[in-house]
C-alpha cells in the first residue's frame, strides 16, 4: 500500500490523514525537547538607561517574572521620561496590536479625505465579494464588532500546519500576503455583528484602506502618520532583518513576526521616543486621524473607539492599547482629562498591563493579540 493510499484509507475511515499525524507528533516532540532546555525565570537583563525613579516604579508593577529587555516613558504634559533596562528610548521593538491604532488613524483619515465614509461596505471595495461578508462595514471592523473571525484563515492545508508548528517553534505564524487576506474572504464565515476582538478584521480593514487609497499599507503609514509627525523610528517591516530575536515568556528565542497581509493588525516596529510622539499628538488631536481615540459603543466593560478602548475606574480613566507578538510585549496608554500616559515596550511575551498603575488607573487585555 502506498502512502496515499494510506492516507485515502485513514481520512475513510475517519482518522487524519498520515501527514496531519505526522505534524501532530513533530510538535509534541518539539514541545517536549523545549520544555525541557527552558530557563528559569529571572528579571531584567542589561544596563539600566534612563530615570532609577521610573524603572524602580515599572519594576514593582510588573513584578518578578522572566524578563529581558525594557524601556518606559511617561508622559506628563510635554514632559517626556525615559527609563529602561538593556535598552533605551532608540531601541526598536515590536509594537504587536498598537498597530491596530495606527490603522484606525488611517480609516478616520481616510474618512476625512473622501476615500471611504464610515459605513463603507467591503463590497464596495472589492465589487467581486458576494453574500454576508460584502456588507461588513469599515467601521464595525474599526469598533470590533463585524463578525469577521478572529484570525485569519490559513491560505492553504500547508500553511495551516505550519501556523500550528509555530507556536511550538516560536515562529511568524502569519503565512498569508495582502492577496490571500482578500481572497479569503470570498469562504469566510461571517458570525454576529456583537463584539469580538479580531486580528484578521484589522488585517482586512488595513487592506481595505490601501485598496481604497491606491496605496500598499506600509507606504500609508509612512506618507500619512509617521513622516509628517517626524516619526523617523517607526515603520512597517518587509521582512525580519533589524531585529535578532525576542523571547517567550519562560525565556526561549522567539523570531520576529513580519505578518504578511495581516500586517496593519500588528506588524509595525518602533520605540518608546516615537510612541510618546504618537501618544501625545493622539491625546491632543493633532495626529491625523486622532479622533480614532474617541469612545463609541460599548465594549464588554470598557468602550472602545476605532482600535482605542477606554476604561473606567472610579474618577480615573485611561485610553488604551495593548500588544503581543510571539516575543514581543507592549502598552500604551493615557488619561484624556489629566493629559498623563504611560508606553512600555519588553522583548519577552510577559504583558506589561499592569503599567497603567503609573497612570492612575489598571485594565486588562480583552482579547487575542496579534
Amino acid at each position: 500500500m502506498t502512502d496515499s493510499d494510506l492516507n485515502r484509507t485513514s481520512a475513510a475511515a475517519g482518522r487524519p490523514p498520515r501527514r496531519v499525524l505526522i505534524a501532530v507528533i513533530a510538535a509534541t516532540v518539539t514541545a517536549a525537547v523545549l520544555a525541557a532546555i527552558t530557563p528559569w525565570p529571572r528579571g531584567f537583563q542589561g544596563t539600566p538607561t534612563g530615570d532609577a525613579e521610573l524603572m524602580t516604579e515599572l519594576e514593582d508593577a510588573l513584578g518578578s517574572q522572566h524578563w529581558q529587555h525594557v524601556v518606559a516613558a511617561r508622559i506628563d504634559g510635554d514632559e517626556v521620561t525615559f527609563a529602561g533596562t538593556g535598552a533605551d528610548e532608540h531601541t526598536e521593538f515590536e509594537i504587536g496590536s498598537i498597530t491596530k491604532t495606527f490603522t484606525a488613524a488611517l480609516f478616520a483619515d481616510a474618512i476625512e479625505r473622501g476615500e471611504v465614509e464610515a459605513d463603507t461596505r467591503l463590497g464596495e471595495i472589492w465589487p467581486n465579494l458576494e453574500g454576508k461578508v460584502a456588507e461588513v462595514t469599515l467601521e464595525s471592523i474599526a469598533m470590533q464588532r463585524s463578525g469577521l473571525p478572529s484570525q485569519e484563515p490559513a491560505p492553504s492545508f500547508s500553511d495551516g500546519v505550519m501556523s500550528v508548528l509555530s507556536n511550538y517553534l516560536h515562529t511568524d505564524p502569519y503565512r498569508g500576503d495582502a492577496g490571500d487576506i482578500v481572497a479569503s474572504l470570498d469562504d469566510v464565515e461571517v458570525g454576529e455583528p456583537e463584539p469580538e476582538y479580531s486580528n484578521f478584521g484589522f488585517a482586512v480593514l488595513g487592506q481595505a484602506l490601501a485598496e481604497a487609497s491606491g496605496q500598499d499599507y506600509a507606504e500609508l503609514v509612512r506618507d500619512r502618520l509617521t513622516e509628517p509627525l517626524g516619526m523617523k523610528e517607526t515603520f512597517v517591516p518587509d521582512s525580519a532583518d533589524g531585529l535578532s530575536h525576542g523571547f517567550t515568556a519562560s525565556g526561549l528565542p522567539a523570531a520576529p513576526w513580519t505578518l504578511g497581509g495581516a500586517a496593519p493588525a500588528g506588524a509595525i516596529r518602533s520605540t518608546t521616543h516615537d510612541l510618546a510622539i504618537w501618544l501625545r499628538a493622539v491625546r491632543d488631536g493633532n495626529a491625523p486621524g486622532a479622533e480614532a481615540a474617541e469612545p463609541r459603543a460599548d465594549f464588554e466593560d470598557d468602550r472602545i473607539g476605532w482600535a482605542w478602548f477606554t476604561t473606567t475606574h472610579g474618577d480615573s480613566t485611561i485610553t488604551w492599547h495593548n500588544g503581543g507578538t510571539g516575543g514581543y510585549r507592549s502598552f500604551l496608554g493615557f488619561d484624556p482629562k489629566s493629559g498623563a500616559g504611560i508606553i512600555v515596550l519588553n522583548d519577552s511575551a510577559n504583558d506589561v498591563d499592569a503599567a497603567a498603575a503609573l497612570v492612575g488607573a489598571e485594565t486588562s487585555a480583552k482579547g487575542e493579540r496579534s
